[in-house]
């Protein structure tokens, strides 16, 4: 399965996870973000249902218009 959006091509990022102690930076370790990918039943132009994978802010998008 494909972790990106169909309709921007967002991917997962890269973040840091900061480890600390007391007040100074211990150490820094690199772990990837996921996106929050939803099944969505989409219709399009010609009025045909069809099913995708939405990053939620797309589907926000959707709806807004």
């Amino acid at each position: 399965m494909s972790k990106v959006c169909e309709n921007c091509g967002k991917t997962q990022m890269a973040a840091n996870q900061v480890h600390r102690q007391s007040q100074w930076v211990q150490r820094r370790t690199s772990s990837p973000k996921q996106v929050n990918l939803q099944n969505v039943t989409v219709t399009d132009e010609n009025g045909n249902k069809c099913k995708k994978k939405l990053c939620t802010r797309c589907i926000k998008k959707m709806k807004a218009d």
